[in-house]
């Protein structure tokens, strides 16, 4: 576990549900509480959460689990409009309906702009400003447990100093050994914001996954790539958002938990930063 500045704990590893619904989200999550995971991720955009809902309410009784042993982060857009307090207030409700409980452990901020508006829209921070004074209140009222944010950048959180009662707990990026966000992590470890990584295999980028260094390092663990890749980011006291649908990953994923990389491993593999994202979201040309 990791603790957050405001005294609660996050288990260091998450299973991730992006793109993710149906039969084989229930099937995920099955395998998931069998390996002992307790943390699971999803989001508005992602559209999933009823069925993540419903997946627990079958499968919690069948592994002798009660809701309460969970630990759910969602997230939520901006909005560009003048009721957006009020539509960020009824997304949190929504979600507390679907998963069966009076409060969420952990409500993000999903990007520092809304899904209808350019980066480059000066309103943007006006639209921050809105999620977060929203999330506060739903904070203070008892419906969540911890608020952050996810794919901002040192200006955004710099920013929010302007306005915030509450320091955010978490930022989630895209974070992985060839795009390491040296000078955004740093920053926020200082600053007692955990940092979180998400897309930490590239989404399957084969650049990342067939790099020799990982390979030979993953082969005297007698490990994945993938298993050494989550061991380096936990390894830095960073947490991690894994997202698989097949049953023999998620447990290699799970096992990464108890996988010791070396001093030595964990400087090699710092060394292997490319300032390369591979995933879409590019939350630093926001304004």
């Amino acid at each position: 576990m990791f603790q957050l500045k405001n005294g609660e704990e996050l288990p260091k590893l998450a299973l991730g549900t992006y793109l993710t619904d149906g039969e084989p989200l229930f099937n995920a999550v099955d395998q998931a509480l069998k390996d002992g995971y307790r943390h699971f991720d999803t989001a508005k955009y992602y559209e999933n959460e009823e069925d993540l809902g419903n997946a627990f309410k079958t499968l919690l009784p069948r592994h002798n689990l009660s809701t309460e042993q969970l630990y759910i982060t969602t997230k939520i857009f901006p909005y560009a409009s003048p009721d957006a307090g009020e539509k960020i207030t009824a997304d949190v409700e929504e979600s507390l309906k679907w998963f069966g409980r009076s409060y969420l452990d952990l409500v993000l901020v999903h990007y520092p702009r809304p899904l209808e508006t350019g980066d480059k829209d000066k309103r943007n921070k006006i639209y921050r400003k809105e999620a977060w004074l929203t999330l506060e209140k739903l904070k203070n009222s008892g419906k969540i447990r911890s608020i952050g944010v996810s794919n901002y950048e040192i200006c955004h959180i710099e920013e929010m100093r302007e306005y915030q009662t509450i320091q955010p707990q978490v930022n989630q990026c895209e974070y992985h050994p060839h795009f390491q966000r040296k000078p955004l992590k740093d920053y926020c470890q200082e600053n007692g914001i955990l940092f979180q990584a998400f897309s930490p295999l590239g989404r399957q980028n084969k650049q990342l996954l067939e790099d020799q260094t990982l390979a030979r390092i993953a082969a005297e663990h007698h490990a994945s790539v993938a298993a050494i890749i989550l061991a380096w980011i936990m390894h830095g006291k960073v947490a991690v958002v894994a997202k698989s649908v097949t049953a023999a990953r998620i447990s290699e994923n799970f096992g990464a938990l108890k996988l010791n990389i070396s001093e030595k491993e964990f400087e090699e593999i710092n060394e292997l930063d490319r300032q390369q994202p591979y995933v879409e979201d590019n939350g630093w040309e926001c304004v």
